[in-house]
């Protein structure tokens, strides 16, 4: 599917623009500039954006259910408000930042909050998926990871989803919501053995079952059937879209970040739109993003 109707945000454009993430009780879109180490906010009914400095490089931005926001570095994590300069460090003694950094991140329906990282020279598997509670401990569920990237669970809240961007591979867990225990991992979309350009990175699932997947280096982002058929395509008008998230008073809006780093001046000029902030109908419905109970 080409030709899809999109808006354009009038926001900053960002070197590596990631993270988008709906607060349903706030009703703001949250995104994030890894490279220019700041954190934005929408308001859709008005259309402003705020724009927060921050004294590191982010890698994901999780509202919490006490209020305020859990910022997620690639070297830590703080507890922090968007308005506030004060930012409360919280411990993270099992990972090791010397082989290894903070990627992306979401929350169960339990409040849990999921984080993985990747390694520091993106080429080792020395990666993982960490869980952390709402006492903030915390606990490693997966190794061997070379990018640990999107997180995102079905509908149903059974299945959870995790991107692995290098190679390129999506893999699907059997998941026990009140546990918090993963089981029965399966490969739902391997890129390597599909030859694509394509590489996986963003994902959120809809209301009907959807995983949406934005793919770096493709021009595309893509809807993925339970069964990881391929079921919709759509063409950006970038390179490299990086992440999607479904947000919105009715949750019927996809926003796609996406990023001008590693574009020459050839790229930019054929795609000034890099690094924009798009919205789009695309006729179904998100999930509400749950929040962090610590």
């Amino acid at each position: 599917m080409s030709g899809q109707d999109f808006a354009v945000i009038d926001a900053p454009q960002t070197v590596l623009g990631e993270g988008p993430m709906w607060s349903v009780r706030e009703q703001v879109l949250y995104w994030i500039d890894i490279v220019s180490r700041r954190i934005f906010r929408l308001r859709p009914r008005t259309g402003q954006v705020d724009v927060r400095e921050l004294p590191y490089a982010p890698s994901a931005v999780i509202p919490r259910a006490s209020g305020g926001l859990v910022i997620v570095t690639k070297k830590g994590m703080a507890l922090t408000e968007f308005d506030k300069p004060q930012l409360q460090s919280v411990a993270v003694p099992l990972v090791d930042f010397k082989k290894e950094v903070f990627n992306d991140a979401k929350c169960d329906s339990a409040g849990r909050l999921w984080v993985g990282t990747r390694d520091l020279h993106v080429k080792e598997p020395n990666g993982g998926l960490f869980c952390m509670h709402a006492d903030f401990s915390m606990h490693r569920h997966a190794s061997g990871l070379v990018v640990s990237n999107g997180i995102a669970w079905a509908q149903s809240g059974s299945v959870m989803y995790h991107v692995d961007s290098h190679p390129g591979r999506i893999d699907a867990y059997d998941f026990d919501a009140s546990t918090g225990a993963l089981s029965n991992r399966r490969v739902f979309r391997d890129y390597v053995k599909e030859r694509t350009a394509a590489i996986p990175d963003g994902c959120a699932a809809d209301a009907e079952g959807g995983l949406w997947v934005a793919e770096v280096g493709d021009w595309h982002i893509r809807r993925y059937a339970p069964d990881g058929r391929l079921d919709r395509e759509i063409r950006m008008p970038f390179q490299k879209p990086t992440s999607v998230m479904f947000g919105g008073a009715d949750l019927g809006t996809l926003y796609v970040t996406s990023m001008r780093f590693g574009l020459d001046d050839a790229a930019l000029a054929e795609q000034p739109l890099a690094g924009s902030l798009l919205q789009l109908d695309v006729g179904v419905k998100g999930q509400p993003e749950h929040v962090f109970g610590g």
